[in-house]
């Protein structure tokens, strides 16, 4: 049960952060890093893939897809580490 809880709790921050990353990029651009090629896209995409990692942590019909998606927000806070 305390698992279900955090996940949501986790897929509604990463949901969060993913649309702050689409409506307001201005914040997200200031920290990323001179060396990040079209730095715009890349805010926007990371947007997109924390929308789309909030959503596969949540869905109810495979527990796969629920590991994949934890693992791939895992990672992807790996890549956006040193923006942070």
């Amino acid at each position: 049960m305390i698992r279900a809880v955090l996940r949501w709790v986790l897929a509604a921050l990463y949901l969060a952060a993913g649309v702050l990353h689409l409506i307001r990029p201005g914040p997200f651009l200031s920290i990323t890093p001179d060396w990040v090629p079209a730095p715009q896209a890349v805010v926007l995409l990371t947007g997109v893939a924390e929308i789309l990692g909030s959503v596969g942590l949540v869905q109810p019909i495979s527990p796969r897809v629920r590991r994949a998606a934890g693992w791939g927000l895992a990672l992807y806070a790996l890549c956006v580490w040193p923006a942070n």
